[in-house]
């Protein structure tokens, strides 16, 4: 009977899970003034993908997981809050087990070819992360 009971478990859709996550996006000082000044802006980068579950038919990456979308923003310098997450609506959420989401920012090379930002990341299921918001902080590279 308890066999019975767990396959029946193990068989249900997964519940349902948040996909829009909250970032709070701040500039120190020195990388705020140097990107205003040269006119630069920054990238906000958010990268979706799950585990796939028992029974997915979906293509899968060469690591086994399979990939949910992207998005990207091109954002002043400012200290914001800005939400990611919502181009997952109607994606195949119920073939991954948790989506899960990356978060990278970085300055867009407008002024400068080389990266001018080291900012903190947020990686991890994007249930969890949207329990609250997400901060990301960003300082000069070597600053």
């Amino acid at each position: 009977m308890k066999a019975l009971i767990l396959s029946a478990l193990l068989a249900t859709p997964a519940l349902a899970q948040e996909t829009n996550v909250t970032l709070h996006i701040t500039f120190d000082a020195a990388s705020a003034t140097k990107l205003q000044e040269t006119g630069e802006m920054v990238i906000v980068s958010s990268y979706f993908w799950g585990d796939p579950v028992a029974g997915n038919v979906l293509p899968v990456n060469e690591m086994g997981q399979l990939y949910l979308g992207a998005e990207q923003a091109t954002v002043w310098p400012n200290e914001q809050t800005i939400s990611i997450g919502h181009s997952l609506t109607g994606g195949p959420l119920g073939n991954v087990e948790a989506p899960m989401v990356n978060v990278n920012v970085y300055s867009a090379r407008i002024t400068d070819e080389n990266n001018l930002l080291d900012c903190g990341i947020v990686d991890g299921p994007t249930d969890a992360l949207s329990k609250s918001t997400q901060d990301i902080a960003c300082k000069l590279i070597g600053g």
